[in-house]
Order: C-alpha cells, then sequence, then structure tokens
C-alpha cells in the first residue's frame, strides 16, 4: 500500500478547495496525490487552482475526468442535491467515495446510491465530522462502557447565531430542492451523532417547522445586498467584496451560473425552515427529542443523554458574532464561551475534562483526514468513519422528517422510506 493514492476534487468551492485541496497538497504529499479537479463552473475551478496554485487538469465532464485519469477516489463537494448522481456514477466505475455530508437529500436517492453500491467493487463513506470532536467520543465512551446504566433518552438541539444561521438562507441552501433543507444539509450531523450514540436504527418521525424569521417575514427584500436599496436600513447586509478568498472562489465565478452568495435573506421564495423540533425513536427503544434553530441570540448545542443510572449533559457556548460587524454582540456573552461535559449519578456530580483540539470544525477536520486520506486504505478502520449504510441512516431521518412536516406532523416511518 505505499503507492500514492490519486484523488480527483468534484466540486472546487470553498469547502472542496480549502478542507480537501490544499490538504491533499499539502499535508499528505507522501501517500496521495490530487490528479484533477471537476466542477460545472470553469470559473470556480479557475479561482480554485489560484488559491491552491496548482495548474491541475480541470474539467466541467465529470465522464472525461473519471475516463482520462481513472482516479482512485473520487472527493464529491458539489451542491447537496448533485452529489447522487456523481457518487453513483463513480461507483459504477468502481471508484472508492468520498462525499462531503450530507451523502444526499432525499429517500429516493439514498436507494439509489444504495443500489449502486451493491453492484459496485467501490465504496463510499461520508464525513461526518461529528464523529471526531473529542466531546462526542467521549459520549460515546460513556455511554458503551455503561457509567449512566442504559440509554433511555437523548435530546438535542442546536442553535445557529444570526450570522452563521442567516448564511444559509442567502446562499443555495435557501431552497430545499438544492439542500434537502436544513433537516438534511445541517442535521445530518446531528442525527448521524445521535445513531452513533443510540447504537440503533431510527423508526417512527414526526416533526413540525417552518419559515419564522427569514423569507416573507422580513420588513423589505431585493434580490442580492450588492444591488439593494435598504443597505443602510437592513441589519443583515454584507459586502462580500471585503472577503479576498469569497472573491477569489465564487464572485468572479458568478456570472457562469448564476450563484450568488449574498442573495436576500427576505425573499418570498425561500422554503428552508429556519426553526424545527423533531421526535423520533430507534428500534432499541431509545427516544429522541432535537431541535434546532437558525436565528438564535447566541451560538450553542445542548445535548442530554438519561440513563437508567444517570444522566450526562453537553453544553457548549461557541463564540458568538454579529451580523458582519454591524449589530452588537451582547454584552457578557463571551464569558459563557467554552464546553462542558457533566455526568450526574447517586454518587454526584462530575466534570469530564474535555481535551482541545486545534484544527476546523472544533479540531474535527485533521483527525477525519487522518483516517480518511492519511492512514492506509487498507489499515483498520476506527468506528468513527461513517459508512455508506450508516450515512444512508442519517439522511433518511431528516427525510421522515420533512415528509412529516408536509404532513402537519403526520407520523413516518423512516426505515419504510428506504423500502
Amino acid at each position: 500500500m505505499s503507492k500514492r493514492k490519486r484523488y480527483v476534487l468534484a466540486g472546487t468551492g470553498g469547502r472542496g478547495t480549502s478542507m480537501f485541496g490544499e490538504t491533499l497538497i499539502g499535508d499528505f504529499n507522501d501517500r496521495a496525490e490530487l490528479v484533477g479537479l471537476f466542477d460545472s463552473n470553469p470559473a470556480r475551478i479557475a479561482g480554485s487552482q489560484v488559491a491552491m496554485g496548482t495548474d491541475l487538469p480541470a474539467f466541467t465532464d465529470y465522464d472525461e475526468l473519471l475516463q482520462q485519469l481513472d482516479p482512485d477516489c473520487v472527493i464529491v463537494c458539489t451542491r447537496d442535491n448533485t452529489h447522487a448522481d456523481y457518487i453513483i456514477r463513480a461507483l459504477n466505475a468502481g471508484k472508492r467515495v468520498y462525499s462531503e455530508k450530507p451523502l444526499c437529500t432525499t429517500a429516493e436517492q439514498c436507494r439509489a446510491i444504495a443500489a449502486a453500491a451493491a453492484r459496485s467493487t467501490g465504496d463510499c463513506f461520508v464525513t461526518h465530522n461529528m464523529r471526531y470532536m473529542p466531546a462526542c467520543n467521549l459520549i460515546k465512551t460513556q455511554l458503551d462502557t455503561g457509567t449512566i446504566g442504559e440509554l433511555i433518552s437523548m435530546e438535542f438541539r442546536e442553535t445557529l447565531d444570526r450570522t452563521h444561521g442567516a448564511d444559509y438562507f442567502r446562499r443555495w441552501h435557501r431552497k430545499k430542492e438544492n439542500s434537502g433543507g436544513l433537516l438534511i444539509h445541517k442535521a445530518s450531523h446531528h442525527f448521524d451523532i445521535l445513531n452513533w450514540w443510540a447504537g440503533g436504527k431510527p423508526q417512527l418521525v414526526n416533526a413540525r417547522g417552518g419559515t419564522y424569521f427569514y423569507g416573507s417575514n422580513g420588513p423589505f427584500r431585493s434580490t442580492n445586498c450588492r444591488n439593494c436599496e435598504h443597505t443602510q436600513a437592513c441589519d443583515f447586509h454584507i459586502d462580500l467584496t471585503t472577503d479576498e478568498r469569497a472573491d477569489l472562489l465564487y464572485l468572479g465565478a458568478e456570472g457562469e451560473d448564476g450563484y450568488y452568495r449574498d442573495g436576500c435573506l427576505y425573499a418570498e421564495d425561500i422554503d428552508t425552515e429556519d426553526q424545527a423540533a423533531v421526535f423520533y425513536n430507534y428500534d432499541n427503544g431509545v427516544q429522541v427529542v432535537y431541535s434546532l434553530i437558525a436565528y438564535a441570540s447566541y451560538e450553542g448545542l445542548l445535548a442530554v443523554f438519561e440513563g437508567t443510572k444517570g444522566r450526562l449533559e453537553l453544553e457548549i457556548r461557541y463564540p458568538t458574532d454579529d451580523v458582519m460587524g454591524k449589530n452588537r454582540v451582547t454584552p457578557g456573552l463571551d464569558k459563557l464561551e467554552g464546553e462542558r461535559l457533566t455526568r450526574y449519578s447517586r454518587d454526584g456530580v462530575e466534570q469530564i475534562d474535555i481535551p482541545k483540539v486545534e484544527g476546523g470544525h472544533g479540531g474535527c477536520d485533521p483527525s477525519l483526514l487522518q483516517e480518511f486520506i492519511g492512514q492506509p486504505w487498507d489499515a483498520p478502520r476506527s468506528n468513527r468513519m461513517a459508512t455508506l449504510d450508516e450515512a444512508i441512516q442519517a439522511v433518511i431521518i431528516g427525510a421522515a422528517a420533512n415528509a412529516s412536516i408536509a404532513g402537519n406532523g403526520a407520523p413516518i416511518n423512516a426505515q419504510d422510506l428506504l423500502a
């Protein structure tokens, strides 16, 4: 396994370029080689080449890339609703595939990918990086070793602030046809880690949600921030030309495909929910309450685990941004930043130390990349490397939740969507 593996990157936006492209070139050059790029937008490819300092073979025809370069692995970082097509074609060619989350956006796509994998000599993994968070690993160990007894229920809540949360409503994620909505694009991370912790398969799903802050709820609207007449009045106005990297990777490519990163948050055609609640159970009896809000006053996460012999609580307060420098951050909020893992039992209350790690996504990305790319393909894999079936189970909860919301909260059996 000493031969360097040949990788191609499908999707040359910010995530593909920085997370995978630059890493392949700089950190794992002794065992991995980035040999080509694909994107439907040639201007975006050009920006990625400049950002990485490369002059790699580049293609706007995906099949041509597969045929000419014959890579060992395809890394898929395109828009969410296109993942399935590129994954299936790579599997049909017998390639290994690494897909950014989510695996795909619909139950139909899940079934199609599973069928392609079943007849392929290749394989597929998904970069669910929450499995690499030190706190999430500590929780997994606590649950698996029975420190709170038998797990009965889990509660998971994420609050996205008005910079992070709002960004999903400026870009292509605002339309559910592109992203599956935040219950797939964003929450697939959460559902995957909940599946991992629970050790079961999701069953009956009920959900409610809507767009309560963005979209038609706004006081005024335009097409984009750059040509808006409400620049001074709108708290959410941004100027992306001040971001050199965004200008390189996106602004110069907009004329090619019409993708703008500064779309109006108050556009009336936004149909992605900015708040949702999901209730479901696993086949092993564990119950889950999940909630997501994308316009919160602070950025944070709360995960609670109740067992027969105790309770675990993970509370994280992230640095909370104002809106591109326009709004004041709540005074004193910075004093609450940090993460805390607490175990409650009959023996008392215990604070569990969480290791501090550096790197993207709270230190997750370097560990993920080491396992996906840094180690030999025939090396033993940990259970943190999300398999295709596990990635499907993460998507299918979101798909069932979307169906339940569309049905006014009607219960949906997640596994029936895969039949």
